[in-house]
This record gives C-alpha cells, structure tokens and sequence, in this order.
C-alpha cells in the first residue's frame, strides 16, 4: 500500500505594505525609526527595511570585485512590527481597501488619500 503526501494548498498571503512604503517600527530596540521597505519575504512574512535592524556578517571572497571581510547588511523584520506611514500627511495609519476604476487600492483610515 503505497501512501499518497497530501498536498498543501499555496494561498496567496496579503499585507498592508509593501516595497518602497515608508514605514515605522513599533517594537523592539529599533522602536520609532523610520525606513523605506526594500524588500517583503511573504513565506515568512517578513520584511528588510533599509537602515533597521543591521547586522554585521562575515563575507568570504566571491571576486576581486567583492572582497573579503565583515560587511553590514540589513537583516529582516516581522511585518507586524511595522507600522505604514501615509505619505501624504506624514502620519501612522492603517488602511483600508477599495475598487476604484477596476483596481484596488489603499486609503489611508486618516486623510482618505490613495497610498500609492
């Protein structure tokens, strides 16, 4: 009798930001900062942050064009300590979704702009 692996079911997971929004940290040691997102990991949902929670890493030498030593890169955060920052009036808000002309947008819950 052979058994069969059930497969699991990829869902697609939604956040409330995501690249290139400004965003807040609201926990931690890094509480209060501010950054733009460079990148969202979904699997893990987690984000990098540029300039937040930056950890030293030792690099072998790849090239001569990348050479060995300790280098400072960014490390990732979970998105529930992170808070958008709606750029139109510069405050923390959460957002709501809308369908405006057959796309979905972000509004910020505060202002009422379209977060782009």
């Amino acid at each position: 009798m052979i058994k069969q692996k059930k497969e699991k079911k990829q869902t697609r997971v939604k956040f409330h930001i995501k690249k290139n929004d400004l965003v807040e940290i609201n926990t931690g040691e890094e509480k209060g900062r501010r950054g733009r997102i460079l990148e969202v990991i979904p699997e893990k949902q987690q984000a990098i942050v540029e300039g937040i929670n930056l950890v030293k890493k030792h690099q072998r030498a790849r090239s001569q064009t990348k050479p060995s030593g300790i280098v400072t890169v960014p490390a990732p955060i979970h998105i529930a300590n992170l808070v958008l920052i709606c750029s139109k009036c510069g405050k923390k808000t959460s957002v709501r979704k809308e369908k405006i002309e057959d796309r979905k947008v972000r509004i910020c819950k505060k202002c009422g702009e379209i977060i782009e």
